[in-house]
């Protein structure tokens, strides 16, 4: 498992590290949204800062976003940051925070500290965005 997965009090917190695949990826996501806690959760940062090897496909990307799509009648409540530096990632990210399917606002960022701070600003919105945050 190339993932870690860690509750807070408002969200989840997903950390990539090692070599990510479809698979794992995927897994991620529904350890999430199975989870009894999804439905009170407000974000979800996915941090690929450690990641080292990314063997994801666009289509997998537009399956998450169809999952996500499907989850959010559970909790249409949640925004997502998604940290990356890597730009296969930020590339997928795009994907996925432009899908037709994606519900969640969606920023991409280049630290957590910065996913964090637009976390806190401000309460979900209709739309997504997407945007480089370079801010610390």
């Amino acid at each position: 498992m190339a993932y870690e997965i860690v509750w807070e009090s408002r969200g989840a917190y997903k950390r990539y590290f090692g070599h990510v695949t479809d698979e794992e990826l995927m897994q991620s996501l529904i350890k999430i949204e199975s989870d009894p806690r999804f439905d009170d959760i407000r974000y979800v940062i996915n941090d690929f800062l450690e990641v080292e090897g990314f063997a994801v496909s666009e289509d997998s990307v537009r399956v998450l976003s169809a999952l996500d799509n499907a989850a959010a009648s559970s909790n249409p409540n949640i925004r997502i940051a998604i940290v990356a530096t890597d730009l296969q990632i930020q590339a997928l990210a795009e994907l996925y925070a432009g899908s037709p399917l994606n519900v969640y606002p969606t920023d991409i960022f280049l630290n957590s500290g910065a996913a964090r701070a637009w976390l806190a600003s401000a309460p979900p919105q209709a739309d997504f965005r997407i945007r480089y945050n370079t801010q610390s």
